[in-house]
C-alpha cells in the first residue's frame, strides 16, 4: 500500500513559505549582494536543521545537483530517465536539498514566474498530471494554491507544488493629513495583506501607532489616512479593501515552490535491523528544578525535556534512558515517585514496558510514565514522562 505524503495544505503553508522567504528573499536579484543572500541562506540552513544529523545544503540561484541523482537513481535506460516539469518561463531563485536522518531526502526548488495565481496553478497541474508523474489533490484560496503530486514509477517519490501571490512592489504609499498638509509615507510591505498597525478613528485618524514597517516609515498619532497608494479611504473598510489590493497591483505575478520527497525505502522482510544511529547526549542534561517528582529520575540520562503552561495549567515532557534492565529502572522509579509523596494509581507491566499511572493530589499533578526499550536502540531502557495539571494526563 502507498504511504501517505507528509505534504498537507497546512504544513506546506507553515513551514515552506517560511523557511522560502528567510532563505531566498535576499538571493532575489532585486535585492542586496551576495553577501545577503549567502547570510540569509545560513540562517535559513540553521532552521532546516531540525536534527543534529540532517545534512543541509542551500543553493541560491541554482538547481541542487541531488534533484537528477535522486530522480533517476535506478534509470538503467537513458530513455528511462526522468526530470521535474516546471512552469513554463519560470526563473529559479534558489534551491535547498535535505538529507534526513533515515535516509530520506526533500528537494525545495523556488521559482518567480509572471502571471495569475490560478492560471500558473493550472497550468502547473496540467505538467504534473502526465506520465511518470501523477496529480492527486489539489487545494485553492485566493493567493494560494497547492498541486500535490505522486510519481507512477517510484512508490517514495511524491510531493507538492504551491503556486503564491507575489507582489510587484516592497512598498506602498501612505498619504496622511498632517497639520493641515498632506506628508506621502512609503510604507515597507511585509504582507499580502498588510495591516497599517495603526489604532484609528471612524475618520481614520491615528489614535496609536503599534510597532511594525508603519512606524518606521514615520506614522504618527494624530494623522489622518487619506489615501494608499492612488486609492482615497475614509472609512476603516474602505482603508482594509485599498491595501488589499495593493498585492494586486501592477501585472500579476507568482512565488512557485516545488518540495520534492523522497521517502527511506522500508527494509525488506526479514533484513536485518540497521545499526543503531542513538548517541547520548555530549553535554548531559539536567531537569530544572522545579520539575515534578525530582527523586523518581535520579541515575537516568536526560535526553531531552519540555515543560510550559496549557489552558491554565502546567505541563511537563521529558525523555530519559538508562542501561539498566528494565525491572531495575522501574523499581527506582516507583520508590522516587512515593518517596516524593506521589500516588501510582495503576500499574500495568507488558513485557519489557511499564505503563504508570500517577497523581500527587497536594501538588493538583497528575500523569503517566511509560518505560520501555529505546525504539532505536534496544540497549537502552527509555522512561517517557508526561505530567500536567488537572486529570490524568494521555500516554506519553
Amino acid at each position: 500500500m502507498r504511504r501517505s505524503t507528509i505534504f498537507p495544505a497546512v504544513a506546506v503553508f507553515l513551514v515552506v513559505f517560511a523557511v522560502a522567504a528567510a532563505g531566498f528573499a535576499a538571493s532575489k536579484l532585486r535585492g542586496g549582494g551576495s553577501g545577503g543572500g549567502a547570510a540569509t541562506a545560513k540562517m535559513a540552513e540553521r532552521w532546516l536543521r531540525d536534527d543534529p544529523t540532517t545534512g543541509v545544503e542551500i543553493f541560491p540561484g541554482i538547481m541542487p545537483p541531488a534533484l537528477d541523482q535522486l530522480l533517476n537513481a535506478t534509470a538503467t535506460n537513458p530513455a528511462d530517465r526522468m526530470s521535474l516539469p516546471i512552469a513554463a518561463n519560470a526563473r529559479l531563485v534558489g534551491s535547498s536539498h535535505l538529507k534526513q536522518p533515515d535516509g530520506g531526502h526533500l528537494v525545495w526548488l523556488m521559482y518567480d514566474a509572471d502571471g495569475e495565481v490560478g492560471a500558473v496553478a493550472q497550468a502547473v497541474a496540467g505538467q504534473m498530471d502526465q506520465t511518470p508523474w501523477q496529480v492527486t489533490a489539489q487545494i485553492a484560496q485566493e493567493t494560494e494554491h497547492v498541486v500535490q503530486f505522486q510519481n507512477t514509477r517510484l512508490a517514495d517519490l511524491d510531493g507538492s507544488v504551491i503556486v503564491r501571490l507575489y507582489p510587484n512592489a516592497d512598498t506602498y504609499r501612505l498619504t496622511v493629513l498632517r497639520g493641515g498638509k498632506e506628508t506621502t509615507l512609503d510604507v515597507k510591505l511585509t504582507a499580502l495583506a498588510p495591516a497599517v498597525g495603526a489604532g484609528t478613528q471612524p475618520n481614520l485618524t491615528v489614535t496609536r501607532v503599534d510597532a511594525g514597517p508603519a512606524l518606521t516609515a514615520g506614522l504618527q498619532q494624530g494623522d489622518q489616512i487619506v489615501r494608499v497608494n492612488d486609492t482615497a479611504v475614509k472609512s476603516p473598510a474602505e482603508l482594509a479593501s485599498a491595501l488589499q489590493a495593493v498585492a494586486h497591483s501592477g501585472a500579476p505575478r507568482t512565488s512557485i515552490m516545488y518540495v520534492v520527497q523522497v521517502r527511506a525505502p522500508e527494509p525488506a522482510a526479514g533484513a536485518p535491523a540497521p545499526a543503531s544511529a542513538f548517541a547520548l547526549p555530549q553535554k548531559p542534561l539536567a531537569l530544572p528544578q522545579d520539575f515534578p517528582a525530582m527523586q523518581a529520575w535520579q541515575g537516568l540520562t536526560v535526553v531531552r525535556y519540555a515543560f510550559g503552561q496549557q489552558q491554565g495549567g502546567k505541563a511537563y515532557r521529558a525523555s530519559l534512558v538508562s542501561k539498566d534492565a528494565a525491572a531495575a529502572v522501574a523499581n527506582r522509579v516507583r520508590d522516587g515517585l512515593k518517596a516524593a509523596g506521589w500516588q501510582i494509581t495503576a500499574d500495568q507491566p507488558q513485557g519489557f514496558a511499564t505503563q504508570l499511572t500517577i497523581e500527587h493530589q497536594g501538588q493538583g499533578l497528575a500523569g503517566q510514565v511509560a518505560i520501555d526499550q529505546l525504539p532505536e536502540d534496544a540497549a537502552y531502557i527509555q522512561v517517557l514522562v508526561l505530567i500536567q495539571s488537572g486529570q490524568p494526563a494521555g500516554r506519553p
